[in-house]
């Protein structure tokens, strides 16, 4: 289990530990004003930083590897870290919420300048929280139902699927990234600090059932899956695999599963 989980997890996966999502842990570690104003800057603080830091790091890597990396990481383990969920994870916590909001994607819209509503404040209700804020008063206050219907097929898509922290181990948000994804850059693309937990599970692919057709490594965006001309099968890069699960929605023969990352011995530390 990650750090997390025996920190937060109280025996369990940390993000399966409702008491996380509850109002009463929230005001333990955060406040209403708190929390509106870290949205508040929450665009703003991306568009500025992360093109920051990468020039930082283009010019002085061993610098920003030594010094600035580690102390980025710790300041998001505390204030806003996430962990990959699976589809089955992801739609277990939705069983068990009380509110849904569908909200606009901030991240997408730094990136792309585009607005797509692929990110869902889960447990306590924040509408009174962000009804004024720019970025985020155009939401919708949906069902569970239809959260995992659309989770579903985002997962088709090759979205992979997160839980979010608004200080840790208050557990605010769900997201649904693609490469366009800050945290994406910010970690996997860029490099330039940890800011979230890769899943608790890693992918298989059935040798057996495979037929080759890398519809799996087209989908995947962690450069996980390996294709063998030569048997005509993929494989998986096991110490590459975020454990996003988001494969298994492509793979015509049913060939891909998932397992605990703690069974494997190459990938059980590697978070």
């Amino acid at each position: 289990m990650c750090e997390f989980c025996v920190s937060h997890g109280e025996g369990k996966i940390w993000y399966e530990n409702m008491t996380n999502y509850s109002r009463e842990l929230f005001l333990k570690v955060n406040s209403d004003a708190g929390l509106k104003k870290f949205l508040s800057h929450f665009g703003q603080a991306m568009q500025e930083n992360i093109p920051r830091a990468e020039k930082w790091q283009t010019r002085l890597p061993r610098i920003y590897n030594l010094l600035l990396y580690p102390w980025f990481t710790r300041n998001q383990k505390k204030n806003h870290f996430g962990q990959i969920v699976p589809l089955e994870g992801i739609e277990n916590v939705l069983d068990r919420v009380d509110s849904v909001i569908r909200l606009p994607c901030i991240c997408r819209k730094v990136a792309t300048g585009v607005e797509k509503r692929y990110c869902y404040a889960v447990g306590m209700d924040t509408s009174h929280i962000i009804e004024d804020l720019p970025d985020f008063r155009n939401f919708d206050k949906i069902t569970t139902t239809t959260a995992k219907t659309e989770i579903k097929e985002l997962d088709k898509e090759g979205m992979t699927h997160s839980v979010w922290t608004f200080k840790t181990p208050y557990i605010g948000a769900i997201c649904n990234c693609d490469q366009d994804c800050m945290a994406y850059r910010v970690q996997y693309r860029s490099k330039l600090a940890k800011v979230m937990w890769k899943a608790e599970y890693v992918a298989a692919i059935d040798p057996d059932r495979c037929r080759g057709c890398k519809l799996c490594r087209k989908q995947c965006v962690f450069d996980a899956v390996n294709y063998d001309p030569a048997n005509a099968k993929c494989t998986i890069e096991i110490t590459n695999c975020y454990g996003c699960g988001v494969c298994r929605a492509v793979c015509p023969e049913e060939a891909i599963t998932l397992f605990p990352r703690e069974q494997a011995p190459r990938a059980a530390g590697n978070w």
